[in-house]
């Protein structure tokens, strides 16, 4: 990798989430496609995270730990370290999935002019065991614009370049981090492709700050920075496209087929499945 640029630049950022931080680092550097570089960026870690970087620093472009400002801060310090063309991060308690990047690879060979993709996400719990598989919608400006953008974090694989342009992310969102680089996407006419696969495993856990509002708590602060995220950007979240893209996976059958697939693997830990399952 020292002699050309890597397809794809891939963030960890961890703080204290060494029970995971090892099945997190192997689900990358276990991958089939090998055309990427892994940057790490711990906050300060006094659990045993430190340990386990050392223990894998060889397969590290670039690994730090010191004290941030937090998740955004630590995304915008790995990918300002990051020389790839493509940029995506995982969290330390989430995994991703095999085959993930050569399916992202692919896609980008097929769609040269895209700059944006996104995948599909199945939930688990902290012992690996599959709580529910989830299939979001293609690309259509009428279900996208003025509704959530229905892409979860780290199965979005964006460019170097309109993550330059929208500025990286506002060190003010804890929480909505992510919601808000998409919705800057969006303002800036950028458009998805949606990659029909199974990209990225989220853990549902008790130490995971957003797993309460996976299962229905609603948290103040989430709230307050959601309004704010918003209005800074000038958008809305309309009940009528809410609506809409409801009925669109109804007809589209995303409901079924997310349905049946939590059916075949729910309470399977995901280590188990066989690669070839998840395509």
């Amino acid at each position: 990798m020292a002699n050309k640029t890597p397809l794809f630049s891939i963030v960890i950022a961890n703080y204290n989430h060494g029970h995971f931080l090892e099945e997190a680092i192997l689900s990358i550097i276990n991958q089939s496609c090998t055309d990427f570089e892994l940057i790490i960026i711990d906050g300060g870690s006094t659990d045993d995270s430190l340990q386990i970087i050392e223990k894998y620093r060889e397969h590290f472009f670039y690994a730090i730990s010191e004290k941030d400002k937090g998740q955004s801060d630590a995304f915008n310090k790995g990918f300002e370290k990051a020389t790839g063309e493509y940029y995506l991060w995982i969290n330390a308690d989430d995994t991703l999935l095999p085959n993930a990047l050569q399916h992202a690879k692919s896609s980008i060979k097929n769609h040269c002019n895209t700059k944006w993709f996104v995948a599909n996400t199945i939930f688990i719990d902290k012992h690996g065991k599959i709580l529910l598989c989830t299939r979001g919608p293609k690309w259509h400006n009428f279900l996208i614009k003025n509704n959530e953008p229905y892409v979860y974090g780290p199965t979005s694989i964006f460019h170097h370049s309109i993550f330059n342009k929208a500025k990286g992310f506002d060190l003010n969102l804890h929480y909505m981090m992510d919601a808000d680089l998409w919705i800057k996407f969006i303002n800036m006419g950028v458009s998805f492709k949606r990659i029909d696969k199974y990209f990225w495993s989220f853990r549902v856990h008790d130490d995971s700050k957003t797993s309460p509002i996976w299962k229905g708590a609603r948290i103040d602060p989430f709230e307050k920075e959601q309004n704010y995220m918003l209005l800074k950007n000038s958008y809305k979240y309309l009940l009528s496209k809410r609506i809409i893209i409801r009925l669109y996976k109804i007809i589209t059958f995303l409901y079924a087929k997310s349905y049946f697939d939590t059916l075949r693997y729910k309470n399977k830990l995901i280590a188990n499945i066989r690669p070839e399952k998840f395509s």
